[in-house]
């Protein structure tokens, strides 16, 4: 999205915010997430550097927002998909929905699928991004809890950690043009595919049923 510059002072509180994270993803297009700065922001928003520290504080908390408000793109994406599958659709349909919201997101919002796993670069101590990672990360855990339940602990991660790595590298491959692989259509049979092998009764199925403690993506930048 294009910014559209504005006189100095010429900005209200929210126009300028949004004008500050519309600038983010911008330069991410123009030049990478590396190329991101404060000052650049302000400068692609008409405003001084003076006049857009209030809002963000420095680069990281402007980067932080941006990705916090990627995280909430996601969750609302990947729950718009489930809700609109039939109402007497299967769990593992709603699986396959939660995959294809993923990739529907990475598709409409390079830039903030870009910057999110970019954890380098933002504040992990922010309570608002961290919501936002937990929210987004929860909608894959009860989707896959739900259609592969009475896995024990080792056997629902392995399939958990399957499904999100499909999803991420085929929606990565996509966005760097990497091969020729990456139809609509064939999104739909990778997703086909996935869902066959998670919900397969198989290794780690035997054991304590239910699904194991939250695996959270804020734990994982944390190092824990």
């Amino acid at each position: 999205m294009a910014v559209t510059p504005k006189a100095e002072g010429r900005h209200h509180h929210g126009a300028l915010r949004r004008a500050l994270l519309d600038a983010v993803a911008e330069i991410v297009r123009d030049a990478g997430p590396d190329a991101v700065s404060l000052r650049e922001c302000a400068r692609r928003a008409g405003v001084s550097h003076s006049a857009a520290a209030p809002h963000f504080g420095d680069k990281r908390g402007l980067l932080t927002a941006f990705v916090a408000e990627g995280e909430a793109l996601l969750a609302a994406t990947m729950r718009q998909e489930v809700a609109a599958l039939p109402a007497d659709a299967d769990a593992a349909a709603r699986l396959a929905a939660t995959g294809r919201g993923y990739m529907r997101f990475a598709h409409a919002h390079p830039a903030h699928f870009r910057l999110m796993f970019r954890t380098d670069l933002i504040d992990h101590g922010d309570p608002i991004w961290r919501a936002a990672a937990d929210d987004a990360f929860a909608v894959l855990e009860q989707a896959m809890a739900a259609a592969a339940p009475g896995l024990d602990q080792r056997g629902w991660r392995a399939r958990l950690a399957l499904a999100w790595a499909a999803v991420h590298g085929f929606s990565t491959l996509r966005a760097e043009n990497v091969g020729d692989l990456w139809s609509p259509q064939v999104a739909e049979d990778v997703l086909a595919l996935l869902v066959a092998a998670c919900t397969r009764p198989g290794a780690g199925a035997e054991g304590a049923a239910g699904a194991p403690p939250p695996i959270s993506p804020c734990k994982a930048a944390d190092g824990a």
